[in-house]
């Protein structure tokens, strides 16, 4: 009896789940070379826009252009006049086209003209809104 049992674990036979196991295996192995090789491209695209001259955003959202870049992989970027941030190349996100439309000009709030309004004004106007003759 007890050599039967044993002849039964050692012969195993088929067992799908190691097909499945063995194929997600695969599976998360060529999604990982994927990505490098993705992120890889995205480095080397960096580099060959990373020329003085470029406007660019950084990570932080600030706009400027490329001054200068070294071999340590500092850049250069002038933010406004006589303002300049040394950033290291991977900082910078975004790499603004030429030919890009700018953007509509904010309003400054000194531009923008006050509503003199009471407190009280105020909060009979915001408590008017949104009533019907239902509600009254």
């Amino acid at each position: 009896m007890n050599s039967l049992v044993l002849a039964q674990a050692a012969g195993g036979g088929f067992n799908p789940s190691i097909i499945l196991m063995v194929a997600l295996f695969a599976v998360l192995i060529i999604m990982m070379i994927r990505g490098r090789k993705k992120v890889s491209k995205q480095q080397e695209a960096l580099k060959t826009k990373s020329v003085p001259g470029a406007k660019v955003m950084t990570n932080s959202g600030i706009f400027g252009t490329i001054i200068s870049i070294d071999e340590q992989d500092r850049v250069l970027v002038e933010v406004a006049n006589g303002v300049v941030l040394t950033l290291h190349r991977q900082a910078i996100s975004t790499f603004l086209d030429a030919d890009a439309p700018a953007a509509a000009p904010v309003e400054d709030a000194a531009q923008t003209p006050a509503v003199a309004e009471s407190p009280e004004e105020s909060l009979r106007r915001l408590n008017g809104e949104g009533k019907d003759d239902r509600n009254a």
